[in-house]
């Protein structure tokens, strides 16, 4: 479990999990500093009772207006229901070149334990077939619900997936205090540098030990 030091957190959305995620981040680590953004100007009530800087924008169109003040350590913690390191991704890549989203293909579900196939071609995939307590501590070697070794370590395969005419690219969700992962903003520029290396076909994830969302896309140059 990684804590925080001097760089900042930004928790993105302020439902239930953003908010808790941002008051154990707190209890944690007190001298951190953490804004909460989401969209919806009411759902940030709590989060300025409770004292944390707030920002009214958009998950997606806070990092890419921000991005340039950020530090590389500072810490995302996505609470909103998209892939964050995906539609930041993207954007940044339509803007300087072909973008065109793909499904996943089946060979690389397969390998992925309980998908589940999503509205944009995306595979959801889990250890779990019940809901995981909020407050997991994600042990090293066991799961907190049965005590036994996971099936996989879902960050692990998705890092080392290979299927042929794809190159595969994936991000490690860390976490950062029981029930709460997040990305230090120098791991999805890394990401950006690695898939920008070569154009092609791409197998984009990021994941946890137990849990994790893929999506599959092509990119080319825009003048081709």
């Amino acid at each position: 479990m990684t804590t925080p030091s001097t760089s900042n957190i930004y928790i993105l959305g302020a439902g239930n999990f953003g908010m808790r995620a941002a008051q154990r981040l707190r209890d944690k680590s007190p001298e951190t500093g953490i804004t909460v953004v989401d969209c919806d100007k009411n759902a940030l009530k709590d989060a300025v009772d409770l004292g944390f800087e707030t920002a009214p924008m958009d998950a997606i169109s806070f990092l890419l207006l921000n991005e340039k003040r950020m530090s590389p350590q500072d810490w995302i913690v996505p609470a909103v229901p998209i892939h964050v390191a995906y539609e930041w991704l993207r954007q940044k890549i339509r803007k300087e070149s072909r973008f065109e989203e793909i499904p996943v293909p089946e060979e690389a579900a397969a390998d992925l334990p309980n998908p589940i196939r999503g509205e944009q071609g995306q595979v959801f995939a889990s250890n779990a077939t019940w809901r995981c307590p909020d407050d997991c501590p994600e042990p090293e070697d066991v799961c907190t619900v049965t005590g036994e070794p996971r099936p996989q370590i879902l960050c692990n395969t998705l890092s080392a997936m290979t299927v042929p005419g794809f190159r595969s690219v994936a991000i490690v969700s860390v976490q950062m205090a029981p029930g709460v992962g997040g990305f230090q903003l120098v791991a999805f520029r890394q990401a950006m540098t690695e898939i920008l290396a070569e154009p092609g076909k791409i197998l984009f994830s990021t994941a946890c030990k137990c849990h994790g969302v893929l999506h599959a896309f092509r990119w080319r140059p825009a003048d081709e």
